[in-house]
């Protein structure tokens, strides 16, 4: 075991704010694996740390209020010295030391690819192709907010290939997208999503990629301005979860209509990677707003409607809420995914969040990074062994502003042997 109780402290901007960050030196002896532990004085709020290796960036840790320490994750190291450094740490948050201990193998276990009882046969073919290169290929993905997705053209015109997963977001077809005070930005996201569903259908038949959805569910009850947003509607999930209610009528108006769109999908056989309330845990959208009862109580409702009264047995249903209150029933859901954002041009291997995801479901089901920044230098990921099934830039400046993805390392991540985009998915998906 290495305890390392010296830290040196700095300051650094980060997103136009300065933050704490604490930096351990150490050095490593022999070659192996090794488990970093954090030890600090706990405070009554979850905090969410940033953590970089030599600079390179390993995601987040979760330091948690009912703790005083925390396995930080998994590194496979060599011979040398390291720098460890911890961002966004509060002036008044007390860490005590950091423990490295030296172990002879990692304690990855290739996750459970488990069919659920009446998947749709493409749904399943697309989950026996994600169990066969599983740890071994990572899949590019691209979100595109619009259904013309300019940054689908943009990285063909920079790397020559397109991504094997776009992501859409059914944020316009919601009963409540007409809202009070409505600024520019929302009108144009709104007017510029609509058709996304037939650009969708497109993708997985024309195009022959995957799909993958997520729902800005504008609230139900409307507010102001983007009412996805917990600070703009008043609208109460604890009462829409009530039978009867006027809360509860219109949420299940709008969980109507999106069925009907995804029924499009099925109709067309199209897998979909399905990823509904997502980043509920972080409670600035309204489905998490009223904690993690609300919140599993709406997934079931979620699941069980589309599920079993629309019989929508394409949908992969991905779990996007990762932290221990907020965990879905194994049955509940395909893949777990963690969106982690990253200062701009750093590509390290998000080792941290990947291994916080993997200890979170039990080692039992396969992980995705569903949103994020950079993109993770695919050489790193593999190093690191952080074993994402796909990574999923979000859209607009995430993808043109080469402060955050170069045009070096976009050509650099498409044309990576390990890294399946559209032209290989054909070749791969036999």
């Amino acid at each position: 075991m290495i305890k390392i109780e010296n830290f040196t402290e700095r300051k650094e901007n980060f997103n136009s704010r300065e933050v704490r960050i604490l930096e351990f030196n150490f050095s490593i002896l022999e070659e192996s694996y090794y488990d970093f532990y954090i030890y600090y004085t706990p405070k009554e709020h979850h905090l969410k740390c940033h953590c970089f290796l030599n600079d390179l960036a390993l995601g987040e840790v979760n330091l948690f209020p009912n703790e005083n320490y925390c396995l930080m994750g998994e590194l496979k190291l060599k011979k040398g010295n390291y720098t460890l450094s911890i961002g966004h740490i509060p002036e008044d948050f007390q860490i005590h030391h950091m423990e490295l201990f030296k172990k002879e193998k990692s304690n990855f276990k290739f996750p459970e690819f488990k069919i659920r009882n009446n998947l749709a046969g493409s749904a399943k073919k697309l989950l026996e192709f994600f169990e066969k290169i599983y740890s071994k290929y990572i899949i590019a993905g691209q979100h595109t907010n619009t259904s013309s997705g300019p940054e689908i053209a943009y990285l063909e015109y920079i790397t020559g290939k397109l991504p094997a997963l776009r992501g859409f977001d059914l944020l316009s077809y919601s009963s409540k997208t007409r809202t009070e005070d409505m600024t520019q930005d929302a009108i144009i996201e709104i007017e510029g999503n609509k058709g996304s569903i037939e650009k969708a259908i497109e993708w997985g038949k024309d195009y022959r990629g995957i799909v993958t959805l997520c729902w800005h569910w504008y609230a139900p009850s409307g507010g102001k301005d983007k009412t996805f947003y917990t600070a703009n509607t008043n609208f109460d999930l604890e009462e829409a979860l009530k039978s009867g209610t006027e809360e509860n009528k219109a949420l299940l108006l709008d969980i109507n209509l999106i069925a009907n769109e995804l029924l499009k999908l099925k109709s067309a056989d199209i897998p979909v990677l399905w990823r509904p309330l997502h980043e509920a845990d972080g409670k600035w959208f309204w489905w998490g707003a009223k904690g993690a009862k609300a919140y599993k109580e709406l997934y079931y409702l979620l699941f069980d409607i589309l599920t079993n009264k629309y019989g929508l047995n394409n949908l992969i249903w991905i779990w996007n809420a990762p932290h221990p209150e907020w965990k879905i029933d194994n049955e509940y859901y395909d893949i777990a995914g963690i969106d982690n954002y990253v200062p701009a041009g750093n590509y390290g291997p998000m080792k941290f969040s990947y291994n916080y995801l993997l200890h979170l479901t039990d080692y039992k089901k396969p992980l995705a990074l569903t949103e994020n920044g950079p993109i993770p230098d695919p050489d790193l990921v593999f190093e690191y062994e952080a074993y994402f099934l796909w990574f999923m830039p979000w859209f607009g400046p995430f993808i043109f502003n080469h402060n955050i993805n170069s045009k070096e390392h976009l050509t650099k991540v498409y044309n990576h042997e390990r890294v399946i985009t559209l032209d290989k998915i054909q070749c791969y998906n036999k």
